[in-house]
């Protein structure tokens, strides 16, 4: 089930991590940055302006001063006196438009005769003379000044015809102080127009996100199942009409598409329940209980690749006389199944009357092609084997040729002609043929689920199961029973497909002229496991299976499974590089003189356990060597352990324990 995902309305949420809130936010970001550069500017101009007007005021004062010198020397030669440099100094101090500015004053020579700060003069003494050079230069004018420090304005105008000239220096300090407020009061309403900016573009994101918080409340209630849920109404011609648009057909959609898929559902389950009828049906058609015979051994299985499948086998026992047949229809399903019950039926139907399995398989092509309008096609093999003669007859129509073995050890694919399949063409001659078949031969037929089930690597590699291991594996298991044979395919087809899909359904018939030996010359029991730790529990419940059919104690059972466990776990997690897959075969043998045989093999990496020497567990663990302990164990469970490394790249390890009667 799909969690809902947890929505939190908050205010900053809608503002700063919607989208119309960021760009809103750069809007304002780009806004300020415009008003930052204006006021900038502004108050670069504010200053150049101040300065200029602080400039002409102080100038003004040194002028009037002057001025007043001058009147007074005029004055003084109509008297016939003299004015001293005191009266000029009395008249200069009285020049003071700043707190910080001082004068000075210069004879005609460039000599400095008076100034009003003796101190900061000679503090910038480096300056002294070119000062001096202005203002003896006769001429009025306005320089900066101690640039190496504070910048000031050095004011300077000739007093008439005295030959003195008369200074004033004003620090930049004094001459923007009427700057200071017009600063001030720029910043205040540089913050005050931000945050005016910022109200105005909250109030506005706040007004275009809140639709769409309705939006995703309407969504959410939506994913729920509410399909009726109303939407916010939009009265403005932009994208979130387009918005409400496409939700009201999303809702409109979903109840529509949620009936329709209602009624599909419906129709899927009844489908269902009939496929799971029709695999009843299908499987109760076939024989699930098998002849109980000295002379005859005899089991099958059928496994669906789908629901129903198109495979079929059959078997009729008519006095000593056994009829068998094994089919595949083209195709799967349904269909396939249809025609796997008409197949099954004209072979009961015709078993008993024709004792020719040629005879059997011409009859049942003539009532299926006559009315194959569908064109659909059964590949087959038919056989009939009389158990008195050992006298075996069959006919193939075009199926896969089945694995013989013969009481001299052979095993070999079955000379079988190919002939058309079922259905194809009317009145078509099938050939039979015959063969001696004593006890102790047996067959194994099969569909081509078995040689055609495959494995897909992750690169999209595919291999076939083939016919060599399929000859390969009933060779090794021939003096194991049908069940046992059929079981030990079907492991090992699923070992190798290892999760891969199988389109094809896989049946398996095993028929043997007598029986194999009983428990007392006792036959193997075999396992083969994925290279996955999880594989572990069912070989355990294997190898307790075969102890509980040999009458082992559940004591001695749970002991020797320590070794053997221990031993699998070790060729799972070792013999095989990391990802690579794997198998591991497992065969449980007890012989009628109570001797357990336990052989574990695998194609992983060598290692022969029997070649590390027995671990000193009574020495100090900082002196004994890394490992050997699992092994250490087996030894001291079982009797006796080998390892060989096959020519064809195997690793075997043979266990044995002598059990006693009581065991």
């Amino acid at each position: 089930m799909v969690e809902a995902p947890k929505f939190e309305y908050k205010y900053d949420l809608a503002l700063w991590k919607s989208f119309s809130a960021r760009l809103s936010v750069a809007i304002l970001v780009i806004a300020a940055g415009v008003f930052l550069i204006a006021m900038l500017t502004y108050l670069y101009l504010s200053e150049e302006s101040v300065k200029e007007s602080s400039a002409v005021e102080a100038r003004i004062q040194l002028h009037d001063a002057v001025m007043a010198m001058r009147i007074q020397t005029a004055e003084s030669a109509l008297r016939g006196d003299t004015l001293g440099m005191e009266d000029y100094v009395s008249i200069l101090r009285t020049v003071k438009p700043y707190k910080h500015a001082f004068t000075l004053m210069t004879d005609r020579s460039g000599r400095l005769v008076y100034v009003g700060d003796s101190v900061l003069l000679m503090n910038q003494r480096d300056e002294v003379p070119t000062i001096l050079r202005m203002m003896g230069s006769g001429e009025a004018g306005m320089q900066e000044v101690f640039k190496h420090a504070d910048i000031s304005l050095l004011i300077h105008e000739p007093i008439g015809e005295s030959g003195y000239s008369a200074g004033l220096i004003c620090s930049r300090k004094d001459i923007l102080s009427g700057y200071l407020p017009l600063v001030l009061y720029g910043g205040i309403a540089f913050v005050v127009g931000l945050l005016v900016l910022f109200s105005c573009c909250a109030f506005a994101i706040h007004r275009l996100v809140k639709p769409l918080q309705q939006f995703t409340d309407a969504a959410r209630s939506i994913a729920e199942g509410n399909l009726d849920t109303p939407l916010p109404e939009i009265h403005s011609e932009d994208e979130l009409l387009q918005l409400r648009k496409s939700f009201e057909y999303m809702q409109t959609s979903l109840k529509q598409h949620i009936e329709d898929l209602k009624v599909t559902t419906a129709g899927k389950e009844r489908l269902q329940s009939e496929l799971v009828i029709a695999h009843d049906i299908q499987m109760g058609m076939i024989p699930t209980t098998f002849p109980q015979r000295d002379d005859l051994e005899l089991f099958a299985s059928m496994t669906p690749a789908k629901e129903v499948g198109g495979d079929l086998y059959d078997f009729i026992i008519d006095d000593d006389e056994l009829f068998f047949i094994i089919g595949d229809v083209a195709g799967k399903g349904v269909p396939a199944s249809l025609y796997m019950a008409v197949t099954r039926t004209l072979f009961r139907n015709l078993a008993g009357n024709y004792q020719s399995a040629a005879n059997i398989v011409r009859q049942m092509n003539h009532a299926i092609a006559s009315a194959n309008d569908s064109y659909e096609f059964v590949t087959a093999f038919v056989g009939v084997l009389d158990l008195k003669t050992h006298h075996l007859t069959y006919c193939n129509a075009a199926h896969n040729a089945p694995v013989i073995l013969t009481n001299d050890g052979t095993c070999r694919l079955l000379e079988a002609e190919t002939n058309l399949p079922i259905g194809v063409e009317d009145h078509y001659h099938y050939e039979e043929q015959q063969i001696e078949f004593p006890e102790g031969s047996a067959l194994l037929l099969y569909t081509d689920g078995l040689t055609e089930a495959v494995y897909k690597s992750n690169t999209g590699n595919r291999k076939l199961f083939g016919e060599d291991r399929v000859l390969h594996d009933v060779d090794k298991n021939r003096m194991a029973s049908a069940p046992e044979i059929i079981d030990y395919l079907k492991q090992h087809v699923t070992i190798f497909a290892d999760g891969t899909e199988q389109g094809d359904d896989l049946t398996l018939m095993f028929i043997r002229h007598g029986k194999t030996q009983d428990k007392g010359t006792s036959s193997s029991r075999r396992i083969i496991m994925k290279n996955e730790m999880a594989e572990v529990s069912r070989m355990r419940g294997f190898f307790f299976s075969v102890c509980r059919e040999y009458g082992i104690s559940d004591e001695t059972a749970k002991m020797l499974n320590l070794a053997i466990e221990e031993w699998v776990a070790n060729v799972i997690n070792y013999a095989y590089p990391k990802g690579t897959r794997g198998h591991v075969e497992m065969t449980a043998n007890v012989s009628p003189s109570r001797l357990l045989t336990v052989v574990i093999k695998d194609h992983g990496v060598p290692f022969d356990p029997t070649s590390y020497a027995e671990v000193d567990i009574d020495a100090e663990l900082d002196e004994r060597a890394i490992g050997g302990l699992g092994i250490h164990m087996v030894r001291g469970i079982m009797d006796s352990m080998s390892y060989e490394r096959t020519a064809n790249g195997y690793n075997v390890l043979t266990l044995t324990k002598a059990l006693d009667n009581h065991d």
